[in-house]
């Protein structure tokens, strides 16, 4: 029988860069209730990130002999299978070391049947940015490849150092959207890794929540613009820097104060649909490669012509992968369920209507 592939996030980026308190943050919002397992790689004897990342639901296996793109044919591939032998987990990270080229690492994922690639993100030191590219290819190699970025410790740099920074690392990735954070605080709506096995009734149970919400948003949105008939000031802007909200629900979205909800702050949107259509997988294809900038995440279940089995999708600025295998013994396609789609992004509740439309063109 056919293992389910774990979905696997790769955390890289230079020196310093603040990768270990991102993923501290992780580990207290987007995968809090996953069992995760993470792969650190240090160069030296001993680890000191791993005393840091020890909690009950994290396994670490470190690689403290050299470079983890140095040592994938031996201890990184033993380390993974030991990792899913011993631990059985439904998330795995991997942290590169900060002088690390990711691309092995990715090439490695890429053939191993037993992963598949979530999401690449980058954590990039906001003020040393400039420095790190002029004396290291790698750093450059870290933004390229990467499916979100990071860009740190945004509290001790102006806005011209930050824009300038935004404005160099769109000249080698035009696709991943830039985040500007402190301590690490990505929204964690972005880390998109459901476990497999019920993954069907996950992504259904969120369909109904987004329906929920639309109806409150629309009823909010109604209200603002009422309020905003009546006294023009009290249109509030928005800001791409990430607020700290790790314990905020989405109840309280509406909050317009320092602890505001990050969604709103960043404008992030989400909407999801079920259909029952068979679809082409090559028109899908082509549906996922022309999806605009501003489409960050989309994940779901899909039922292809071309495939006996649902497939699973999983797409992040623009780099998109299928798990054909997971699902291999799911009643899906026997009790006539549908294909769920979800889609996370920046201001694109308008284009719901537009997006499905799109959507409905690659079915059979």
């Amino acid at each position: 029988m056919q293992h389910e592939r774990i979905p696997t996030i790769i955390i890289t980026g230079f020196l310093g860069s603040g990768k270990t308190t991102l993923i501290k943050h992780l580990l207290e919002t987007s995968l809090k209730d996953r069992k995760v397992a993470l792969i650190e790689n240090e160069i030296g004897e001993v680890s000191i990130d791993s005393v840091i990342l020890k909690t009950q639901n994290v396994e670490i296996s470190e690689l403290t002999a050299g470079c983890m793109c140095c040592t994938i044919s031996g201890d990184f591939s033993n380390a993974v299978t030991d990792i899913l032998e011993n631990t059985s987990p439904e998330v795995l990270l991997i942290e590169t070391t900060g002088i690390a080229n990711p691309i092995s690492i990715f090439m490695m994922l890429a053939n191993d049947q037993r992963l598949i690639l979530d999401m690449i993100i980058t954590v990039v030191d906001a003020e040393h940015l400039e420095e790190h590219l002029s004396e290291n290819l790698v750093a450059e190699i870290q933004l390229t490849i990467s499916d979100l970025i990071a860009l740190n410790k945004a509290d001790v740099c102006s806005e011209l150092v930050l824009r300038k920074a935004e404005e160099r690392i769109r000249q080698m990735n035009e696709r991943a959207p830039i985040f500007r954070t402190v301590q690490g605080r990505i929204p964690p709506e972005l880390i998109f890794a459901p476990k497999h096995v019920g993954l069907r009734e996950e992504l259904q149970a969120q369909v109904a929540a987004l329906k929920e919400k639309y109806d409150e948003e629309i009823e909010r949105r109604l209200h603002e613009k009422q309020a905003r008939a009546v006294s023009p000031q009290s249109a509030m802007p928005f800001t791409l820097t990430v607020q700290s909200a790790p314990s905020h629900s989405h109840e309280h979205h509406h909050d317009h104060g320092a602890e505001s909800y990050h969604l709103e702050v960043d404008e992030i949107e989400t909407f999801a649909f079920e259909r029952s259509e068979i679809f082409s997988q090559r028109k899908f294809e082509e549906f996922l490669a022309t999806l605009p900038r501003h489409y960050y995440r989309a994940k779901g279940v899909v039922n292809f012509v071309e495939m006996q089995n649902p497939t699973i999708f999983n797409f992040a600025s623009g780099r998109y992968t299928f798990d054909y295998e997971s699902l291999h013994d799911d009643e899906f396609r026997k009790s006539g369920s549908s294909s769920i789609f979800v889609f996370i992004g920046k201001r694109i509740m308008a284009e719901r209507e537009q997006v499905l439309q799109r959507l409905l063109q690659c079915k059979v």
